[in-house]
């Protein structure tokens, strides 16, 4: 992966002189106050397209399960809830809650997972732009006038 990241800086230069050409200037280097600019506009970029798929592949039945599961066991076995007269399936202390439909545990399925979601696609980006906005500036201020 780093060494696609390191391609993809290189690629960031051609792409800097190939927007330099366009706006009529006869620079073949970007311009070194414009390296950051370019780098994070390419980068995002790099990054969104690397993560998209991990970020829309998010395991929703497992963190939905897990979450439930100690949700309603924890509710099941308070004094609020019993398995015969409350939201706790019969069968939820055994290990099986999938059933469960107590309100608070299904807002704590929809906030939990949501979160897990965002910051597991967060991270992802995160990770990818900061190598790639190193590698990158490094090699725009290696070549820039």
């Amino acid at each position: 992966m780093v060494s696609g990241l390191k391609a993809a800086a290189a690629a960031l230069a051609v792409f800097a002189v190939v927007v330099m050409s366009s706006q009529g200037l006869p620079r073949k280097k970007p311009v070194c106050s414009d390296c950051s600019s370019l780098c994070n506009t390419s980068c995002t970029a790099i990054a969104i397209a690397n993560c998209s798929s991990y970020c829309s592949t998010f395991p929703w039945e497992q963190c939905k399960s897990q979450v439930l599961q100690a949700c309603c066991q924890n509710v099941c076995s308070s004094s609020t809830g019993t398995s015969n007269a409350s939201c706790c399936p019969n069968d939820c202390m055994g290990g099986d809650c999938l059933t469960c439909s107590c309100d608070n545990c299904n807002t704590a399925v929809q906030n939990v997972c949501s979160n897990a979601s965002e910051l597991r696609c967060q991270a992802c980006k995160n990770g990818i732009g900061q190598d790639c906005l190193s590698s990158c500036m490094s090699d725009c201020n290696d070549h820039c006038v």
